[in-house]
């Protein structure tokens, strides 16, 4: 893969924040809001709204007439795991466990481990970010089982000083001060622009479109203040060095 330019890593940084706004918007926000009511733990009802809106759905098992057990379950499995590990490779080791375990016990139809990890971010998000085939690109995994490939993802992601960052990032956003938003999450916003503009294109310009269009409907106090807020981002964080893979 080739290297990123500052200029380039900086129009990635930029419109990371602003779909990182758009989802906490839409629907992240809500997630975590359903969550923090219930001191922290998922449920079932709030695990399947995810997965549907990520498109892991498919790969837990459907609902039956008395209920849905298999979220139920799988929720409850990610509760047990509480609380989860702050180095990363650790907390990825057990987001597998519990991926493993959820296929073994026939909650989901085979491993869902890119589901697992948002399950994750959305129970505890601080220091942490979601898996799948675009952030692995971008961070260059070569593995090709699976678990594998996400345990290298992580282990590539503390090499890079990802939570060294990730605190520099919430610094910035804690500045302007307009929500509550996540460094971590506009990390993964970043990694999937950067993936998908490897291979996939239409995709990543896909992504860019709805950042623009977000930004055309908002009033316009608002829309400014989204945008200053990218723009203080990028001025007081540099990422060239965490996009150029070791």
């Amino acid at each position: 893969m080739n290297a990123v330019s500052a200029n380039v890593a900086k129009e990635y940084l930029y419109w990371a924040v602003v779909e990182h706004v758009r989802g906490w918007l839409g629907e992240d926000g809500a997630f975590r809001q359903a969550i923090e009511q219930k001191e922290g733990k998922l449920d079932g009802v709030t695990l399947r709204r995810i997965a549907v809106v990520y498109n892991v759905n498919r790969g837990i098992r459907a609902k039956d007439p008395q209920g849905d057990k298999h979220a139920d379950r799988l929720a409850a499995l990610l509760n047990a795991s509480r609380p989860w590990p702050s180095d990363l490779v650790a907390r990825a080791e057990k987001c597998l466990k519990v991926a493993t375990e959820a296929k073994t016990l026939g909650h989901t139809s085979g491993l869902l481990a890119s589901g697992v990890t948002k399950f994750s971010w959305f129970a505890q998000p601080e220091g942490w970010t979601v898996y799948d085939r675009f952030v692995s690109r971008a961070m260059e995994t070569k593995s090709q089982e699976t678990g594998q490939r996400m345990i290298e993802f992580y282990q590539k992601l503390q090499n890079n000083g990802f939570p060294e960052l990730a605190e520099k990032i919430q610094m910035a956003l804690d500045e302007a001060n307009i929500m509550d938003l996540h460094s971590t999450r506009v990390l993964d916003k970043l990694m999937m622009l950067r993936g998908a503009d490897v291979s996939e294109t239409a995709w990543a310009d896909n992504f860019r479109g709805a950042c623009r269009g977000f930004l055309n409907i908002l009033p316009h106090e608002w829309r400014q203040a989204v945008e200053n807020l990218a723009s203080h981002v990028v001025r007081r964080v540099d990422v060239v060095h965490f996009l150029r893979v070791a």
